[in-house]
């Protein structure tokens, strides 16, 4: 037991609810780096491939310049909803890519 400088005794239930947030804090940020790492390594390859591995898009949508946008949109249980869109080259090569919580407004990755 722990004890402050007002004189009220902290336990392990303080202790054990800073570090349950720090834990969920790690495992966001470890699984938004791990789904930017795997979105990133697409990168270069042509998007027939990255259809193959993840069937057909959700849309696509041509830019004026020649490149495509490509939409996948998942819903979950929880009934969040992302969208993944991966930017490719005139000749249909990966040139970038985005992840985006649609439940949470505003927030891309």
């Amino acid at each position: 037991m722990m004890i402050r400088a007002d004189g009220s005794r902290g336990g392990l239930r303080s202790s054990g609810a800073l570090i349950a947030a720090l834990l969920a804090l790690a495992v966001l940020a470890t699984s938004c780096e791990t789904r930017k790492t795997r979105m990133d390594s697409w990168h270069g390859r042509p998007i027939e491939e990255l259809i193959e591995s993840w069937g057909a898009p959700s849309g696509i949508v041509s830019l004026k310049d020649g490149r495509k946008v490509y939409t996948w949109i998942a819903v979950y249980g929880s009934g969040r909803t992302y969208r993944s869109t991966f930017t490719t080259s005139k000749d249909g090569i990966i040139e970038s890519s985005a992840y985006h919580d649609a439940s949470v407004p505003g927030k891309a990755e």
